[in-house]
């Protein structure tokens, strides 16, 4: 008999990444949780962390084998990777910004001794801490304006606000839980997806990584099955298209030359690729984002001038 198994998402209930090219995603906490009763069932992200700021209501929270009540206001960091699950009132007011793990070395690559502070969860209680309660008011009520408007600078002011986030929760320190004792398979994992992030333009099959390693493909791919719910590709792949949806809505490279960019020696191959596994050609993909756009009155010039070629 098959064994049950905790649900790997993107989102909570999504096996797809969000369909806007943004590298973040922002959500209050209602607008998923009451879709499901306003009770998030254990699950865990393969490549995606999650910062949570909870600012009044009740909940309670799962962490691997723990479970405990939150206590609003408070900042709660997942990280990739681990199971997880809320249970929240119905008056739950707060925020989940949502941001794929390699994301953390670019806001933290001038301050890599702040690395460390998330590799398990940290819980920040903010209630007898008035000032830094406020300064995540307002990092928060800037970040979801700036993810619903369309203002030039939009993503910069995203990452900006994002990283000022992220310092603040790492300089705080707050409360870690206390770390299940990882075993070889889960910290082989992580590594890979380190080696990934340097690695995802040469093209390097499985075999590459899992030398590196020190195991074979098959301990490697069964091991990214078990903590990731993707094969060792599929998680080559998804940092490829996340790469790939950047270039499309905030370059100004063309489809060919963004396929090479990435490593792709055809620019058909490249087109079949990104199709495949977005559901939209690269064209159409980028006319979407230009007409979402268009639609808000910003020209996507200044799109291009706001992100340009550099990686988010």
């Amino acid at each position: 008999m098959a064994q049950p198994q905790v649900p790997t998402y993107k989102l909570f209930g999504e096996k797809e990444l969000w369909p806007s090219p943004e590298p973040v995603h922002y959500e209050t906490i209602a607008a998923r949780s009451a879709l499901y009763d306003w009770e998030i069932t254990p699950h865990s992200h393969d490549s995606l962390m999650q910062i949570a700021f909870l600012q009044a209501g009740e909940a309670r929270m799962t962490f691997e084998t723990q479970k405990f009540d939150l206590v609003p206001p408070c900042l709660v960091m997942v990280p990739a990777r681990h199971i997880h699950g809320f249970r929240f009132s119905p008056d739950m007011a707060g925020h989940i910004i949502t941001l794929p793990q390699a994301l953390l070395g670019e806001l933290l690559a001038l301050s890599p001794d702040l690395r460390a502070a998330f590799d398990t969860l940290r819980y920040l209680p903010l209630a007898h801490d008035a000032q830094r309660l406020e300064r995540m008011r307002l990092h928060f009520e800037q970040f979801g304006r700036e993810y619903a408007g369309h203002q030039p600078g939009r993503i910069s002011v995203l990452i900006a606000t994002l990283g000022l986030l992220v310092v603040e929760l790492a300089r705080a320190g707050g409360i870690a839980a206390e770390r299940p004792a990882q075993d070889r398979v889960r910290q082989r994992v992580e590594r890979f997806a380190e080696l990934i992030e340097q690695h995802f333009r040469d093209w390097q099959p499985v075999s590459f990584y899992a030398r590196r390693l020190g195991v074979s493909p098959q301990q490697l791919n069964a091991g990214c099955r078990r903590e990731a719910g993707a094969s060792a590709q599929r998680m080559i792949h998804d940092r490829l298209l996340l790469e790939a949806r950047r270039l499309l809505a905030y370059s100004d490279l063309d489809v060919t030359g963004i396929g090479y960019a990435l490593g792709f020696r055809d620019p058909a191959y490249f087109s079949r690729f990104f199709t495949r596994h977005q559901g939209l050609s690269p064209s159409a993909f980028r006319l979407a984002h230009a007409e979402r756009l268009a639609e808000s009155g910003l020209p996507r010039e200044a799109t291009v001038a706001a992100g340009g070629t550099r990686r988010v």
